[in-house]
């Protein structure tokens, strides 16, 4: 059905391209408004003909258009919070009018207040990985860092859902969060092997990144083909930033507690250059969950050089970035803690032993070098040609434990009295006396034990005979039980792009570009600290009982058999990922008094290969060297038409069709140990079609917008250990063949009840679920056979772990003038769902239960979290100081005071993410064995800035 609603949308452009429309009497007015400050372009304006009670707004990229204009002189009226109000005569005398492009001078206040909230990079930082079996890291308000709608970047209904509902975990139409295309100056941002653009490495510039020009849904874009959630565009050369120095400083209960920033610009100088630097530390000895920490700090610096049509842009940036992360939990856990926030990933440790140490930490700095050079021969062309480096390490640290060690984390399923009631038979009696132990103390039962980790390091005295494969190299000392190892990701990423943009005429606009992208990804296993013991003996503590004679299974590398290693040595596996990609998009943009539509295509090749370093003993036949190229042809095409009714009442349509290729975390079973790839690894298909009805009245403005999207052929590799005595191994979990769909609307009404007072409601009701049954490889990582196990999974129609499918907001935005505001949201969000595991969805897992028990609804039954109702206050002021007789002899000093209260009725049941465990018993077929894991959203928090701009 979608595949005929998209070629029916395909020919309808077709058919109107054919349409020659003109009148005699009205015309299109066409323009772009250009920030006379930096020179980019100026989105969210308001341009009006009063005269003629109509109006529009910018785009992101600044541009817009009016619609049925009688001929003769007019005047457009510009105006907007930030600033100054300003009227142009125009003569409307043909079916176009185009007015080029419109200097807007800022006003004295500088920016509206509200706009030092709005998310662009780092205002929280987060990431979240909703995925079967996997632990879910989520921390702070999510924040998609997509900021503009079909019309406008501060576009009330996406506004709302990346700012003010994200902290839920709502995802925009249920879509993966790569389906957002970023750039920087021209440089794709989004990762080859993951397909995700990745900000919390770059946090804490918000106030250089906060230029941007963006697109929502399949809206065209001058600088890319885009995603099916659109794309985003950051302008962070020197030349772009307005001339000021600002400081500011930020106090919250977040992530972080304290946040400082400071940033100079020179603005674009007389002689053609600027420059611009800003420098951020963000700071929580402990955040708002136990036990975590923030220590961020970030730098900027960019140089512009304007020589007669060229602008050459050197830009650098980097965020050097250590924090604790929280665990999730089950709900026996939180409640013998006490709280919804129990995070069993740190302990005491120190001599006086009331220090807290976080067991898993990420240590990320992967800086980026950007040269783009902008090239405008004439009015009608421009043309942006860039070169990135990018580098650097992300690095995550965990507890290790070799073999006959215990696992040294305190939510190990067998820690809780859950364990005791499941076992057969169950012990009720140990259960409660466990149960009574580990609640007369959490803070101490229920976290890391550092000091037992150290003490039995002590006692472990051994010895390795021809340590390294030397032999006669014998190694004595204090053989490490627990250590501390960082797993790393090592980055070099090399980016040119390269787009243009030309007027045909005052109708057509063509816009194209190609990007190539090389990507070097090193994986490996790192010493971090021993815990008291001398060395690591690098072996495989998972080699099946029935090869324990076998020494050459034990060995992580035969390279180097009987690796001892210290500090700062590789450990476990070491491999490089290699990977390229090329693209080549076009697009051509018709606009006409009554249609505009657009096309668009692409098309490109993805190649990837992995260069493994050690010869895995379990694989010694295809762990080491390079392995065969992976590589795919893609491509993809969309358009769209708009049907303006008059200049009020807009109707659109566009559709897209896009072939995608796989990525190497879904194609490599598992590329610690081999290189071994699903079967006929190919690209997936990504069908969507919108459709929706616009009103723009100085009243009321409203939309409604309705889509579908089908993603079919994707692959998804889980890992998780099985507990299973059969098993007892790592598994590596390949579901292939996995269609699914997302459909939905979206409403967003902004009714104006008074000059200073708005209304404004947004709805997003979706549903994103699986469409198929899809077949299931499972691989054990001890099996030297390599033999994979089939079956099937019956997962049609379970929701996908998308975050909250129904989500609703009305606020209350008061602005009596331009200098200060106020809001207040009512929030409801519901039909949040968990993780399912496929595992048990399968045969084996309903074997012997009689249908339709409580045991089978308990195995099959998909978890509905429960539905959450929240208030949020905001509110921001801005202060001129010059008209208050203070730092009067500085250049235009203003002051910023802004706040909001998150969750003002303090709401602490909010489950923002849920999922099943992987693990599962099919001897006994008890899902409470291995219970879901929750993450709890945060109760009442804050968050308040001064920023001085002078």
């Amino acid at each position: 059905m979608i595949r005929k609603l998209l070629l029916a949308t395909l020919s309808l452009c077709i058919c109107v391209a054919s349409y020659a429309q003109s009148t005699k009497n009205t015309g299109i007015v066409k323009g772009k408004l250009i920030n006379t400050a930096t020179k980019a372009p100026f989105s969210d304006l308001r341009v009006s003909i009063p005269e003629l009670k109509t109006f529009t707004s910018t785009d992101g990229e600044g541009n817009f258009i009016l619609s049925e204009i009688p001929f003769g002189q007019q005047t457009l009226l510009i105006s907007g919070y930030n600033v100054q109000r300003d009227s142009v005569t125009i003569s409307v005398g043909g079916d176009v009018t185009d007015v080029k492009e419109i200097q807007v001078k800022p006003n004295d206040m500088g920016a509206n207040p509200e706009n030092v909230e709005i998310p662009t990079i780092g205002t929280e930082d987060n990431s979240t990985t909703n995925t079967i079996g996997q632990q879910t890291d989520q921390e702070g308000v999510a924040t998609q860092n997509v900021s503009g709608v079909i019309f406008a970047s501060k576009d009330p209904f996406v506004y709302t859902m990346s700012y003010i509902l994200g902290s839920y975990s709502v995802q925009q139409r249920g879509y993966a969060r790569n389906s957002n295309e970023i750039q920087v100056n021209g440089i794709p941002m989004n990762d080859l092997e993951t397909g995700n653009a990745s900000w919390g490495q770059l946090g804490g510039l918000n106030d250089v990144f906060r230029g941007r020009e963006v697109t929502y849904g399949l809206s065209p874009s001058e600088y890319s083909f885009g995603g099916n959630l659109g794309s985003t565009y950051f302008d962070a050369t020197a030349a772009n930033q307005w001339r000021e120095t600002k400081v500011t400083y930020t106090y919250a209960d977040r992530i972080y507690r304290n946040r400082v920033m400071i940033t100079h610009n020179s603005g674009l100088m007389k002689n053609g250059w600027a420059y611009s630097i800003s420098a951020s530390a963000r700071i929580a000895t402990e955040g708002y969950v136990p036990g975590t920490f923030y220590n961020g700090y970030s730098y900027y610096a960019a140089v512009s050089k304007v020589i007669k049509k060229s602008q050459f842009n050197l830009t650098a940036f980097g965020a050097p970035t250590q924090r604790g992360k929280l665990a999730p939990e089950t709900k026996e856990a939180d409640s013998l803690a006490g709280s919804h926030y129990y995070n069993s990933n740190w302990g005491y440790q120190s001599d006086s032993g009331n220090v807290k140490r976080n067991a898993k930490v990420q240590n990320i700095f992967q800086p980026m070098f950007i040269f783009n050079w902008d090239y405008k021969p004439n009015s009608s062309t421009k043309w942006n040609t860039g070169i990135a480096y990018q580098f650097g390490k992300d690095q995550s640290s965990g507890l290790n434990y070799a073999s006959g060690a215990y696992d040294p984390y305190p939510n190990y399923y067998r820690n809780f009295p859950s364990y005791l009631l499941n076992s057969i038979p169950p012990d009720p009696v140990q259960a409660a006396q466990l149960g009574k132990l580990l609640a007369s103390n959490p803070g101490r039962t229920m976290q890391i034990d550092w000091q037992k980790m150290y003490f039995d390091n002590s006692r472990n005295d051994s010895v390795v005979y021809n340590a390294d494969g030397i032999t006669g190299n014998t190694v004595r000392g204090k053989q490490a039980l627990y250590w501390l190892g960082n797993y790393v990701n090592d980055l070099h990423k090399w980016t040119f792009n390269t787009t243009v943009q030309h007027s045909v005429d005052e109708h057509i606009t063509l816009d194209g570009g190609l990007k190539f992208i090389h990507q070097e990804n090193e994986y490996y296993d790192q010493v971090t600290d021993l815990l008291g013991a001398d060395y690591v003996l690098d072996e495989n503590q998972f080699v099946p009982n029935q090869y324990s004679s076998i020494n050459s299974l034990y060995q992580n590398n035969l390279n180097q058999p009987n690796h001892v290693a210290y500090v700062g040595d590789k450990f476990g596996s070491d491999y490089t990922m290699k990977l390229n990609n090329g693209l080549i998009w076009g697009q051509s943009v018709f606009n006409y008094d009554k249609v505009d539509f657009f096309f668009a295509a692409n098309a490109g090749f993805t190649s990837f290969m992995r260069d493994g370093l050690w010869k895995n003993g379990t694989f010694p036949d295809n762990s080491y060297g390079n392995s065969s190229t992976n590589s795919f042809l893609t491509y993809g095409i969309k358009g769209g038409v708009t049907y303006k009714i008059d200049s009020r009442n807009l109707l659109f349509v566009n559709a897209a069709y896009s072939a995608l290729p796989p990525t190497p975390d879904n194609t490599y079973i598992a590329p610690t140990l081999r290189d071994l790839t699903a079967s006929s690894p190919t690209v997936s298909t990504s069908q969507t079609v919108e459709a929706g009805y616009l009103l723009q009245s100085p009243i009321l403005n409203a939309r409604i917008v309705g889509y579908v999207t089908d993603d079919q052929n994707q692959t998804i590799i889980k890992h998780f250990y099985d507990d299973d005595p059969s098993v007892a191994t790592y598994v590596d979990y390949l579901m292939q063949k996995v269609n699914t769909r997302s459909i939905g609307t979206e409403i967003m009404l902004d009714y104006r009840v008074l000059p200073v007072l708005h209304i404004i409601g947004v709805a997003s009701i979706g549903q994103a679920f699986y469409t198929n049954r899809p077949t299931v490889s499972s691989y054990r990582d001890d099996d030297t056979s390599r033999t994979a196990f089939k079956s099937q999974t019956f997962i049609k129609n379970y929701y996908l772990a998308v975050g909250p499918q129904s989500a609703y907001t009305v606020g209350f935005n008061y602005r009596p003038n331009r200098t200060w505001y106020v809001d207040l949201n009512f929030n409801y969000v519901d039909r949040n769902y968990v993780d399912i595991n496929p595992n048990r969805r399968t045969a084996a897992a309903a074997e012997g239960v009689i249908p339709g028990s409580p045991l089978w609804h308990e195995i099959f039954d998909q978890e509905e979290l429960p539905s959450a109702f929240t208030v949020d206050l905001r509110a921001g002021i801005n202060i001129d100081l010059k008209k208050h007789n203070i730092l009067k002899k500085l250049h235009r000093p203003v002051l910023t005071l802004s706040g909001n209260i998150n969750n003002l009725l303090n709401n602490t049941n909010i489950i923002n993410v849920g999922f099943e465990q992987m693990r599962y018993n099919y001897s006994n077929n008890n899902p409470k064995e291995f219970p879901n894991e929750y993450i709890y959203g945060y109760g009442i928090n804050f968050f308040v800035q001064a920023a001085l701009r002078f």
